[in-house]
């Protein structure tokens, strides 16, 4: 029995002929755009004050729901849509724009579809809101999703001669000091964004007079050609701040950008070419993804090459070719000291601290060079 549906038709043809003939909206939500704009209360400002101030929750996790509000806040703008008012498309559009263009891993989006859930949940039962109960676009867009796990994969071995043959190929004097800081450092592609002058402590009498900023943060007082990266701004994931030394490999990269990087009086060091903004993750992925692609693209077998291959890169290089203390490394990663949770700490574990001094002399005796 034929179905009536020629072999062109798809889902969303269909899904279109049926709401036509139940006389429903396939965009139920749109028609209340106008006054959502119109109006000056905050939708997600009142979920913020009902809600989590209602919750028995950490300051992290009440910071990671104001930081997926901001994201959504800001994808929405770019849709010419009020971000209390999406449909399905936005969401996946969202979610794709997360996984593909920010590089961010399956389970990180998971995360922040379910945060925006749980804000959606309270407009739909909250009378004040008109979002109807049988409609949850950020659901419907959640269980379409197919969130491949690239974790599964292994990142590509590169051997460092080719890693200079890629940078040989690199043109943009920023952008070989953002894949060189992240190789050498394992800095996440938030950490590089994050990165202020006054982070680093390089010893150079030119750079000093340019940037009297330069290496001025407190934590750095009493060292020389070491970086300070925090834990506390906004988008640095690692539990505890930590100091790092640069050696002398990573001090002539930097030293060569600084002496041309832009000069707009701000304190970040990596600044987008056009405008001198600082940069956001997307950016530095694509400084990877330019660098490195097509030829460590995804494949069968291997996870493509993007910002985060800096981190594995430096972690599998100090675990498994240095087999260097588990301790010493997660210092080095910004990770907490011991195991995940307090629950699978031994007594020991609690009595265990690492700190700058146990890991700088290894580090610069032994960390690889990528220039020549």
């Amino acid at each position: 029995m034929s179905d009536g549906l020629g072999p062109e038709t798809t889902a969303d043809d269909q899904r279109a002929e049926l709401a036509a003939a139940f006389d429903q909206e396939l965009d139920p939500l749109a028609e209340y755009e106008v006054t959502f704009r119109q109006t000056d209360a905050d939708a997600f400002g009142l979920f913020t004050t009902e809600v989590l101030a209602s919750r028995n929750i950490t300051q992290r996790t009440h910071d990671g729901y104001d930081r997926v509000f901001r994201q959504w806040r800001a994808f929405m703008a770019k849709q010419d849509r009020h971000p209390a008012c999406p449909n399905e498309e936005h969401v996946k559009a969202f979610a794709h724009h997360e996984l593909d263009t920010k590089d961010n891993h399956p389970d990180t989006v998971k995360e922040k579809l379910r945060k925006l859930n749980d804000l959606y949940r309270y407009w739909q039962d909250d009378p004040s809101f008109p979002h109807p109960q049988d409609y949850n676009p950020i659901a419907l867009a959640r269980a379409k999703i197919t969130f491949a796990d690239a974790e599964r994969k292994e990142p590509p071995q590169i051997p460092i001669p080719e890693i200079r043959d890629v940078l040989e190929s690199v043109t943009v004097l920023r952008d070989w000091a953002i894949i060189v800081l992240q190789l050498k450092l394992g800095l996440r592609a938030t950490e590089v964004c994050n990165l202020q002058l006054a982070d680093i402590a390089l010893d150079h009498s030119d750079l000093t007079e340019h940037y009297p900023e330069l290496g001025s943060n407190p934590y750095l007082a009493d060292h020389e050609n070491t970086i300070f990266i925090p834990h506390d701004r906004d988008g640095n994931k690692s539990p505890r701040p930590r100091l790092l030394p640069l050696d002398a490999d990573l001090r002539s990269v930097l030293r060569r950008y600084l002496l041309i990087r832009p000069d707009t009086g701000g304190p970040h060091v990596f600044l987008s070419q056009s405008r001198h903004e600082p940069l956001q993750k997307e950016d530095v992925n694509t400084v990877w993804k330019d660098a490195f692609h097509p030829a460590y693209a995804e494949t069968e077998h291997h996870r493509a090459v993007t910002s985060h291959y800096g981190r594995h890169y430096f972690t599998t290089y100090w675990r498994v070719q240095q087999d260097l203390n588990r301790e010493l490394i997660r210092y080095m990663r910004g990770d907490a000291a011991g195991a995940v949770s307090i629950q699978e700490r031994g007594g020991i574990d609690e009595y265990i601290h690492t700190y700058y001094e146990d890991i700088a002399e290894i580090y610069r005796e032994r960390m690889f060079t990528v220039t020549v």
